[in-house]
């Protein structure tokens, strides 16, 4: 499956317990953007490490140009 979601998750958790909020919020909001990304479209389905890497990446230049 997806070991880079898995990864992410490992260090929220992480990010969580050291209370580092800036790492903590950013990546909530990636595992949140990779989320939305599974339920979009006609049925959900859990997305390849190639897919989370490009979803993050849209949300990167979002950021960027925001």
């Amino acid at each position: 499956m997806a070991e880079l979601k898995d990864r992410l998750r490992t260090d929220l958790t992480t990010a969580m317990k050291a209370r580092d909020t800036v790492r903590t919020r950013t990546l909530r909001s990636a595992l949140t953007a990779v989320s939305t990304a599974e339920v979009a479209g006609r049925t959900s389905r859990e997305l390849s490490d190639d897919e989370v890497i490009k979803v993050l990446a849209r949300e990167a230049k979002r950021r960027r140009e925001a």
